[in-house]
């Protein structure tokens, strides 16, 4: 995969003007993350958000250097609910626009379901399932889903979700 549309923002602000000139007319690119910038992976995706924009494949440019690449989410993606809740803290910054709230799922945390296996699974094993129901919503959430999108991208997976 060819890195075209090279975009060296060494800031989030930076990162922030390009997406704001450019999102409605690429069709993609790619973002320099360096150790030596201070433009941070979370800054990226939390900026690309904003603008309706997720990240996808990371590709290493040199030892310091990695390429990640960003581009408009379409309408019925699948959204993390980390990245919901990135989401939320960013709309109550006044930092999303227009084209980012266009693009939102259902945000309310009752559009959020276990799968009853999980649940399943879990209360076998009392200890373990008093712990889960004494964790905070939003940290079960985004683990849950994180097991969830596991087994929804490979369906062949059955109870090594534990492991996730």
């Amino acid at each position: 995969m060819e890195m075209d549309c090279l975009v060296t923002a060494r800031t989030r602000q930076e990162w922030r003007k390009w997406l704001s000139d450019n999102h409605r007319s690429e069709a993609y690119c790619w973002v320099t993350l360096s150790k030596n910038h201070s433009l941070t992976y979370l800054d990226a995706v939390e900026e690309a958000l904003c603008f309706g924009w997720i990240d996808s494949t990371k590709k290493r440019v040199n030892e310091t250097d990695v390429g990640q690449r960003f581009s408009p989410r379409k309408r019925n993606s699948h959204w993390t609910e980390l990245n919901k809740e990135r989401v939320r803290r960013l709309d109550k910054l006044g930092l999303m626009t227009e084209e980012g709230k266009k693009v939102l799922p259902e945000m309310t945390s009752e559009s959020f379901t276990i799968d009853e296996e999980i649940i399943a699974e879990l209360e076998q094993d009392e200890v373990l399932y008093q712990h889960f129901q004494s964790l905070p919503d939003l940290y079960v959430r985004i683990k849950i889903d994180n097991i969830q999108s596991v087994k929804r991208i490979m369906p062949c997976i059955k109870n090594d979700w534990r492991n996730s």
